[in-house]
């Protein structure tokens, strides 16, 4: 009885997801209405869902690929395109939320499933932990992540296995392995977590280890075929990330199974010895351990899964990835969620209450703590924070600008500044700026990112366009500053884009990028 009840959110389920939905709304919806959200990966990612939802492939003009999918294999994005019609801009944000909030019931299911309903409490305080925990927050701050989809679906994989709903736990497997293809081998470690946890369990065993084959092929066909044959030859973009183990996946693997001495102290310490790198690994190790990370230690089965997203992040030749900034922490949700749980299933319930509640407000305290400050590098308080004034308060009229934006035609092509990037993607042609090529119209926001331009290089050249005769003021109102061609050019022939095999941009159409 008590399992069929667990099947819908009681009430003090739904009330702690729809509070916790509200602080999401808060931190991430109003992050793109006061334009916090950028080029990339928003404004990219907003053009491909309004092909989508016109049922077509996305040439995508902002990163200037024939096909999105050359760039990341992002299979479940296609699931969204409808909801534009409903949410335009705001969709993907939207979409972001509601897997938060499908992940921690599906982790609320997984623990009532576990011990029988036996432990509400716990169960209670384990949602609170899981949807508390720092990733969530920082993934959240920044735009939109296909990863977010593969973890918020790992809670339904693991209540689906235990169910012994083998067929159901397939199908998430799948989506997730789809999500992108670097969760693709992220799901590979799942699988052999999996089947480490369940090795007594035949059936469970052989599901795990069938779930890791599979997607381990899927991860290379896609590596090493479909993107290389979307992208006009060139190699996977992002296997270059991770010199400190070679240059070769051969080289990799080399250095991984030959040198563990050496690959162990690259994950705690600044092996690029980049200033102000120093300790922002010591960061992330300790908000794990402070988000129950404790529990990965007792069932390594855990830790197993979490092996390629520590390398992903660690190993990495870029210092952003190392920290607890964006969306490189949210695998560690549902995971350190999952090894908490199993290690309070023999617990008495009373006693897995207070021990579950306890390690909720050591996480809530720690995630709210980590808003705060940080040693991670580029880190954007005002875009985290929500208990914090700034995060609410641009320094121009936000409406304004909306009401701004809303003069140019749908049709028109655009070349924008960052932040103005995602809430005009829904078009053919949508430029990041200083590209302007054949565009209709320079949209530039000042007082919000302008990456990678700054301010007087800016000034300079909307002043120099002014001057050239060509483009007249559309619109100057505060920091908002919209140019129009005074003759536009001819409409493109076509809207794709060739590059050559080194991933060098050979032809274009169109092929100018300046005036």
């Amino acid at each position: 009885m008590a399992l069929l009840q667990a099947k819908l959110p009681n009430r003090r389920v739904a009330f702690v997801l729809a509070l916790f939905g509200v602080a999401y709304g808060l931190l991430s919806l109003v992050n793109h209405y006061l334009f916090r959200t950028y080029t990339y990966d928003l404004g990219i990612y907003n053009q491909a869902l309004w092909d989508y939802a016109h049922l077509r492939l996305n040439a995508n003009s902002v990163i200037r690929y024939n096909n999105l999918f050359s760039d990341h294999l992002t299979l479940v994005q296609l699931f969204w395109g409808p909801l534009y019609w409903l949410f335009g801009s705001y969709t993907l944000m939207l979409v972001q939320i509601g897997l938060m909030l499908l992940g921690g019931f599906g982790a609320y299911r997984l623990h009532v499933l576990r011990t029988q309903g036996a432990q509400p409490g716990a169960a209670l305080a384990l949602l609170v932990l899981f949807l508390s925990t720092w990733g969530i927050y920082s993934a959240l701050a920044f735009d939109y992540h296909d990863n977010v989809v593969a973890a918020m679906l790992l809670p339904w994989l693991l209540y689906y296995l235990e169910a012994d709903r083998r067929g159901r736990a397939t199908v998430v497997a799948l989506l997730m392995t789809m999500s992108k293809e670097n969760m693709a081998l992220w799901v590979v470690f799942i699988g052999l977590g999996l089947a480490a946890l369940h090795w007594r369990e035949p059936a469970r065993r052989r599901w795990a280890l069938l779930v890791a084959g599979g997607a381990g092929l899927y991860f290379v066909l896609v590596v090493k075929v479909i993107i290389p044959a979307l992208g006009s030859g060139h190699p996977y973009l992002y296997q270059g990330q991770y010199a400190v183990l070679g240059t070769t996946p051969g080289e990799m693997l080399h250095t991984v199974f030959t040198r563990p001495l050496y690959l162990l102290k690259v994950l705690f310490t600044n092996h690029l010895d980049t200033p102000g790198g120093d300790y922002v690994k010591t960061e992330l190790h300790k908000m794990v351990l402070l988000s129950g990370g404790l529990a990965l230690l007792r069932r390594p089965g855990y830790l197993l899964m979490l092996a390629p997203i520590y390398g992903q992040k660690l190993l990495s030749s870029s210092i952003q990835h190392w920290g607890i900034n964006y969306q490189y922490s949210i695998e560690f949700v549902p995971v350190i969620h999952a090894a908490l749980s199993a290690w309070l299933v023999k617990s008495k319930p009373q006693q897995a209450t207070i021990l579950a509640a306890g390690a909720a407000a050591i996480a809530i305290i720690a995630t709210v703590d980590s808003m705060q400050e940080r040693l991670s590098p580029y880190y954007d308080e005002a875009a985290t924070n929500i208990f914090s004034g700034r995060h609410y308060h641009v320094d121009f009229d936000a409406a304004a600008v909306h009401r701004g934006l809303a003069t140019i035609p749908a049709t028109a092509r655009v070349s924008a500044t960052s932040a103005v990037v995602p809430h005009l993607a829904a078009r053919a042609f949508i430029y990041p700026y200083p590209y302007v090529a054949d565009a209709d119209y320079i949209v530039a926001l000042q007082h919000a990112s302008i990456y990678p331009v700054s301010e007087a290089e800016l000034d300079a050249q909307l002043a120099d366009y002014q001057a050239n005769g060509l483009w007249e003021v559309a619109l100057e109102q505060g920091p908002l500053r919209i140019l129009r061609r005074v003759q536009p050019l001819p409409e493109p022939t076509k809207r794709f884009f060739r590059y050559r095999a080194d991933g060098k941009e050979a032809q274009a159409d169109p092929v100018s990028a300046v005036d």
